[in-house]
């Protein structure tokens, strides 16, 4: 339980949600062993905070944008709509195209407590287009040109918020930097929030804002988990932490609590496997001179360490049973890299991939690609880490921990990804109907 002071206006106090891609416990509280220093999260949180120290349970699959409007709504993805990255899109009539936008479905957290009579803000979070709140400057892009500004300043709740931010701190990063350069951006941005559009209001009313850093997470996948460069990362993270949490103290005088939260673990790659190669050689996927999809009965689509597998036509019977045999093969064959191929039915009662005919969900260190041609297992690989995996695994595990106003210090238990909204959302005495997660707190 936790006891709210009241030295404000309103009485209750404002929620900085701080999201650290891919940050696992370990980093946290292993740091010596790890050969690195977190000043800022082992100041507030190991020393000062309530944190889970095995980690949290991600949902299914463990990618960062389900993973995220997971966070933000207290559901899982098949509740909440966004089960991967980007849109299931084999011809690529989309371009690429992610889930940027946040869902239409289940109530988040920004509008819950814009509702709830908080300010409600937002600076690059994943799964942000379209939120409903007072200040949203979401996470999207076009060509990482200065179109991308453009685009998002038209999508920014109110218009014309990021040509104001960038006046003072140059381009905001919308999605497709992801190194430390485009971290360093996110928390200026992020700052100039809190210092511009939050402290005018914090003495009359309390806010939320929720903010993301990148680069860890690209870090690894570039470089390995335990890289020095992840490693430098995450230290330059550390830092930009640390501003933002006495920032938000000192407009707040204090009354105010602290979340950082990672949506998944990661863990080093070995092995690159492509199911659209088996199934392009069966005759479910077409494509051209130029190896291009033209046609598709059947069609696997990545999501790191699983892939979700959907027919075109569920009444075609002869490709659902060409699929039901590679699928057969996959899941027993030793080499395959496949720990297990969910079926719909299974798929639904992990929260994952509503509309898939299978669901593969591989061996650590194979991450899956959407590859048609070529091999379909090598050890060239195209990422050195990955997420994405069986939600199950340990490596998967997200970090929890709170910290500030009422929140005593001690360890979480059991905690869950879909517990982080419910939880605040108790913190700021707002309502989120819809959520699955529990409250820790209580």
């Amino acid at each position: 339980m936790i006891t709210i002071p009241k030295n404000n206006a309103d009485g209750r106090p404002s929620v900085l949600l701080i999201s650290v891609d891919a940050l696992k416990p370990e980093f946290v509280f292993e740091q010596e062993r790890l050969g690195i220093t977190l000043p800022n999260i082992t100041h507030y949180f190991v020393e000062n905070g309530l944190t889970a120290r095995d980690g949290s349970k991600s949902v299914f699959p463990t990618f960062t944008y389900p993973c995220h409007q997971s966070m933000i709504t207290g559901t899982t993805p098949a509740v909440h709509g966004i089960v991967n990255n980007g849109i299931f899109d084999p011809l690529g009539v989309h371009k690429g195209a992610w889930h940027w936008f946040a869902n239409d479905k289940v109530k988040t957290l920004w509008e819950a407590a814009k509702d709830g009579g908080y300010c409600s803000a937002s600076v690059a979070f994943p799964t942000s287009v379209g939120a409903k709140g007072d200040y949203i400057a979401p996470e999207f892009w076009w060509d990482g040109t200065e179109i991308d500004s453009r685009f998002i300043d038209a999508v920014a709740k109110p218009q014309g918020i990021i040509a104001e931010m960038e006046k003072e701190i140059g381009t905001y990063a919308g999605g497709l930097d992801l190194s430390d350069t485009g971290d360093a951006q996110r928390g200026k941005a992020a700052l100039w929030m809190l210092k511009n559009k939050l402290a005018p209001i914090a003495a009359e009313k309390p806010f939320f804002m929720s903010a993301y850093f990148a680069s860890f997470d690209e870090s690894a996948h570039q470089n390995g988990v335990y890289s020095k460069e992840a490693a430098a990362s995450l230290e330059k993270i550390d830092s930009m932490v640390g501003e933002l949490i006495r920032e938000a103290e000192r407009i707040t005088g204090g009354h105010l609590v602290v979340c950082v939260v990672s949506d998944h673990g990661t863990l080093d790659n070995t092995h690159n496997i492509s199911p659209n190669i088996l199934l392009k050689e069966a005759g479910l996927i077409d494509t051209d001179e130029d190896g291009n999809i033209v046609s598709w009965r059947a069609f696997s689509q990545r999501a790191g360490g699983t892939a979700e597998v959907r027919l075109a036509d569920q009444k075609d019977q002869e490709a659902a049973q060409i699929l039901k045999n590679i699928m057969e093969r996959l899941e027993a064959g030793p080499q395959s890299g496949i720990l297990k191929v969910a079926d719909a039915r299974e798929a639904a009662a992990r929260g994952g991939f509503p509309d898939a005919s299978y669901v593969l969900i591989s061996e650590k260190g194979y991450e899956i690609r959407d590859d048609v041609d070529g091999e379909y297992c090598r050890t060239s690989l195209t990422q050195k880490a990955q997420h994405g995996y069986n939600e199950e695994f340990p490596e998967m595990r997200a970090s929890f921990m709170l910290t500030g106003a009422g929140i005593t210090p001690g360890n979480i238990k059991d905690a869950r990804l879909i517990d982080v909204a419910p939880t605040l959302a108790g913190i700021m005495k707002v309502e989120l109907p819809d959520a699955e997660g529990k409250d820790i707190l209580k």
